[in-house]
């Protein structure tokens, strides 16, 4: 629930605010300083659109770092050096610490082994979770367990926010959940998804403010047109 109105907040104050080639032209931007940006970075252009320099300040391990979840909205936070953001916890943990706890993860291939290991020695397996394994043993994209199917990332992690009734699953390949979802892990802002509620992708995406049609991995469609995301509606994909 919290990813869903993060994501909402981000796409509602992209869409209202567009970047048009004379925006900085419009915009008056406030000094910034080292003496107004103590204990902070200054990132040269780093603000909305790239008018005006951003005061960032680094994050300590353990503190929340929600801001640099906000797609397309300029962080003024950031994870401080050796840290990085913690997508399950939403806080500052030191890099090691994160590669070390994804290691110690089962992979699909692992996990399935556990359960044939237990069902040939006769344990009960009822109620019991059996995953959907790629071909390179880590999680498949669309997992099911019951009614539901929903999206994972490639470690079996949930992504939350979609989901589909299995008899609606057919053509559900989370490809779009799973991007935006390793997209949201770098850090990094700007770029938009724009996915079902079952995970796969819309039959247009955007980058900044640019939006396109595109095909079922999100690229753009050959000789799809562009129009600023103020004019979604134009677009006939």
């Amino acid at each position: 629930m919290l990813r869903i109105v993060i994501l909402s907040l981000a796409v509602a104050c992209t869409s209202a605010m567009v970047c048009l080639p004379d925006t900085c032209a419009t915009v008056r931007c406030a000094a910034v300083t080292a003496e107004s940006c103590v204990g902070g970075t200054i990132v040269r252009n780093g603000g909305f659109c790239g008018c005006c320099d951003q005061c960032v300040q680094g994050l300590a391990e353990g503190d929340k770092c929600f801001s640099s979840l906000l797609l397309g909205v300029p962080a003024n936070t950031q994870c401080g050096e050796g840290l990085v953001c913690d997508r399950h916890t939403f806080t500052c943990v030191k890099t090691d610490e994160l590669m070390v706890s994804r290691r110690q993860a089962l992979t699909c291939a692992q996990r399935l082994q556990q359960i044939n290991v237990a069902q040939g020695n006769g344990l009960p397996l009822l109620g019991q979770f059996v995953p959907t394994c790629a071909t390179d043993g880590s999680y498949s994209a669309r997992q099911c367990q019951g009614s539901v199917c929903y999206c994972v990332d490639p470690n079996g992690v949930k992504i939350n926010g979609y989901e589909a009734n299995i008899g609606e699953a057919a053509n559900m390949d989370c490809q779009c959940a799973r991007d935006q979802y390793a997209y949201m892990q770098t850090g990094l802002i700007g770029k938009l998804f724009t996915c079902t509620t079952s995970g796969s992708y819309q039959r247009y995406a955007c980058t900044g403010s640019v939006c396109y049609c595109a095909d079922n991995l999100g690229a753009m469609k050959v000789g799809s047109p562009t129009v600023n995301i103020g004019n979604i509606g134009a677009l006939q994909c």
